[in-house]
């Protein structure tokens, strides 16, 4: 039987929790947070998905030192301030095979490097993913492979209003990582980003409206916005000098030089932890980002990111607070 644990029971928590009553195999399931509210809600979300008999038992916990000693798979999904200190505890009380974590990965540099020495030192540095969703599409995965043998540049567009470029942003530049099949991004150039740094719908944390451009060693090119308007349509579009792909995540819908590709595949949490699960537990492998790929992408945010809130906010830290 897989043992299998949540931390973390709120939004993301929680459909969690459903998506894993989908998977095929027999589990015993904890889920651990501090908030009995936030337990509650979990639990009645997860009452609302159909019965899955593989499941044995389900726990839900106030402490973490409550969790079974041995753990199969840890999905961390609270909010990026915590997590570090989480991830510290867990691994120093409890014996766990596999991590999935949640994204922004932590607000502050400093986690990033020691966390990676953590999970080497644990033998998880090749056994922990981070939730970046959109590879797990089938329509982004067959137009990775269409744009994989392409040699020239490549430009890669989000534009929007008011969508959370600083918790969400992470997103779109996995998104082009996969795609392109290009990770070596420089750090993003923040010049266009509005000054006013606003409060996040999250408590404690903020969020940033603006352009954020970046470019690879191989010339390909990464513009993500985020307009403080409200009139800024939703686009996604990804360009060559031979074709056009524009994006409609609302649709489910691609086309390419206007005429219809494909679909996307769209899937929400709450259909896809359970796959992830399985593919975990029965293959020891999985479609998501690797905890040094993602990281790595991170930081050619998080760096320029962390300089642009110092000075804006007249503070000398080495973090900026998104999640």
């Amino acid at each position: 039987m897989c043992h299998i644990a949540i931390i973390g029971a709120g939004q993301l928590g929680s459909r969690h929790l459903q998506g894993l009553k989908s998977a095929r195999l027999p589990m015993r399931i904890q889920v651990v947070d501090s908030s009995q509210a936030a337990l509650d809600t979990a639990r009645d979300r997860y009452e609302q998905v159909e019965t899955n008999p593989q499941i044995q038992s389900i726990d839900y916990l106030t402490d973490m030192d409550q969790l079974d000693a041995e753990i199969d798979l840890v999905i961390i999904a609270t909010g990026s301030k915590p997590r570090a200190t989480i991830l510290k505890e867990l691994l120093s009380k409890k014996r766990v095979s596999y991590l999935l974590l949640e994204k922004v990965l932590f607000p502050d540099l400093r986690s990033y490097h020691t966390i990676h020495d953590l999970l080497q030192d644990k033998g998880l540095s090749g056994k922990t993913w981070i939730n970046c969703t959109r590879r797990l599409f089938q329509g982004y995965q067959l137009l990775q492979k269409e744009l994989q043998d392409y040699t020239g540049i490549i430009t890669y567009e989000k534009n929007g209003s008011n969508w959370g470029l600083g918790c969400n942003a992470i997103h779109f530049i996995d998104h082009f990582a996969f795609l392109t099949g290009d990770t070596d991004i420089q750090p993003f150039d923040l010049s266009a980003l509005d000054p006013e740094i606003q409060a996040s719908k999250r408590p404690g944390y903020v969020e940033f409206t603006g352009t954020i451009t970046s470019s690879t060693k191989r010339g390909n090119i990464l513009h993500i916005t985020s307009s403080s308007r409200d009139d800024v349509a939703s686009q996604l579009i990804i360009s060559t000098d031979q074709a056009r792909y524009e994006i409609d995540e609302t649709s489910d819908t691609i086309t390419k030089n206007g005429q219809f590709w494909g679909n996307i595949g769209m899937k929400y949490q709450s259909q896809l932890t359970g796959l992830v699960a399985e593919q975990i537990l029965q293959q020891g492998i999985c479609a998501l980002p690797s905890y040094t790929e993602s990281a790595r992408l991170h930081l050619t945010f998080l760096q320029p990111l962390v300089k642009f809130y110092n000075n804006s906010m007249e503070k000398n830290g080495d973090n900026c607070p998104i999640t």
